[in-house]
């Protein structure tokens, strides 16, 4: 997905209409339609980290670097992950789950809230 995309899908997300979402981040209408269409490309950087701030996701997700709209997991650190993962034997398969499964119940890891 594109960053024009991703904009327009979290505007809707949002439940905000392009002259909402304009006047939160103090730009017009036009230049959200512009942005959703693909018509302005270089967005400058604190436009899109307002406008981030307004769509809550990061600015990683709206310009395509991340896939999760938290921005934590990018394309490349999830190939990285899989290429180590894909590596191992079965058992090495399994102890690598268990070790995630163990981090991921950990607080100072997870995103959970304690």
């Amino acid at each position: 997905m594109c960053m024009a995309e991703r904009i327009k899908e979290r505007r809707v997300h949002k439940g905000l209409t392009q002259e909402e979402l304009g006047k939160r981040i103090g730009l017009q209408k036009s230049a959200i339609a512009k942005y959703e269409n693909g018509r302005v490309e270089n967005i400058k950087r604190c436009v899109i980290e307002h406008m981030a701030e307004v769509l809550e996701c990061s600015p990683c997700y709206l310009m395509g670097w991340a896939d999760d709209v938290d921005g934590t997991a990018t394309k490349g650190q999830v190939l990285r992950i899989l290429k180590y993962y894909d590596s191992l034997n079965s058992v090495g398969k399994r102890e690598a789950t268990k070790r995630v499964e163990e981090l991921s119940d950990l607080p100072q890891y997870s995103k959970k809230s304690p």
